[in-house]
């Protein structure tokens, strides 16, 4: 049976992409969860876009639950629209909005480009990891795994919550370190415990 937050994506996305996957479910298919309450998407701010997942919803039989309406002015505002709707089996939540918090416009120029054309497209994990700055102590260890899955060491070293892989990272990256520790303070005792154990002044 196939995940109906992707069949639902999949619907969003007919003939262009309108929704992206973002939060839990994205969690999910970066494979470090296996499930998730519901569904969250990035949606393209236009009328055409809005109106196309209002009639899917519809389709769907979705009512609103509390939050603003899927209207353009104020998804623009930076308000999110929730929704509910049930099948035989499950209850269906999704959450949309068009600005997503701790992510710039010009994020959001990159990431409609980076998935122009996919059918189920989803945020990367760095994306992610920034979605996931939030007041709640569990979206950290989600940042933490995200960390390990990120290629590029400047980024493990901005968002790793691993006191081995950031010491690791320093032993293998000492200039690193010292030019991220004006972006990410806690790097800053790195750097020093990290010159003491290669004796260098």
């Amino acid at each position: 049976m196939e995940n109906v937050y992707i069949k639902l994506t999949r619907e969003f996305n007919i003939e262009k992409v309108r929704a992206i996957i973002c939060s839990g479910q994205a969690v999910v298919l970066h494979r470090l969860a296996i499930m998730s309450k519901d569904g969250d998407w990035i949606l393209r701010e236009d009328h055409d876009s809005i109106s196309h997942i209002l009639n899917i919803l519809d389709r769907h039989n979705s009512r609103y639950r509390f939050g603003a309406p899927l209207d353009l002015r104020w998804m623009m505002g930076g308000w999110s629209s929730h929704f509910e709707f049930r099948t035989d089996e499950l209850r269906v939540r999704t959450d949309f909005f068009t600005r997503p918090p701790r992510l710039t416009l010009d994020d959001l120029t990159r990431i409609w480009e980076e998935h122009k054309g996919n059918e189920v497209p989803y945020v990367n994990a760095i994306d992610l990891a920034n979605l996931k700055k939030t007041n709640r102590e569990k979206d950290y260890a989600v940042i933490g795994e995200l960390a390990r899955k990120i290629v590029s060491p400047t980024d493990q070293l901005l968002f790793s919550r691993s006191a081995r892989d950031i010491l690791d990272l320093a032993e293998n990256y000492p200039d690193l370190i010292e030019s991220l520790s004006v972006k990410r303070s806690l790097l800053v005792p790195r750097l020093k415990s990290s010159v003491q154990k290669n004796g260098k002044n």
